[in-house]
């Protein structure tokens, strides 16, 4: 765990708090020294992008990170790759439209989206 300075003021706060991507829990030691311990580093944003989908497969360029946010604005299949090709027969991930869907890849591989009934977009928040 990392000691993280802190302007604590009682009752300002919980006992464990998300501070940006971090989870911190806050304590005070018998002598009154306020303190925050850093629990876990969450995810941090690298980059976003958009993959307009049809009814035909559409693909992202490299994802280069091994953390995915997805969200599409109609429902959709994907799946990942070198060089994917999303098909609607159920072999592919499903989204529901407005749903946000985190899933781990390997470093390189691209996504290919295509359209469950309507097209739309796909959101992308590649995440380290």
């Amino acid at each position: 765990m990392t000691n993280v300075a802190n302007n604590f003021i009682p009752g300002d706060a919980h006992p464990t708090d998300t501070v940006g991507s971090r989870i911190v829990k806050k304590s005070t030691n018998n002598f009154g020294v306020h303190t925050e311990h850093v629990i876990s580093d969450g995810p941090t944003l690298v980059s976003s992008s958009k993959v307009a989908f049809t009814a035909a497969s559409a693909q992202s360029g490299a994802l280069n990170g091994t953390m995915v946010r997805l969200v599409p604005t109609q429902n959709c299949h994907v799946t990942f790759g070198a060089n994917p090709t999303a098909v609607a027969d159920g072999s592919c991930m499903y989204l529901l439209a407005g749903s946000a869907t985190i899933v781990g890849i390997t470093s390189g591989q691209k996504l290919a989206a295509i359209q469950d009934l309507a097209g739309g977009n796909l959101f992308i928040s590649l995440m380290a």
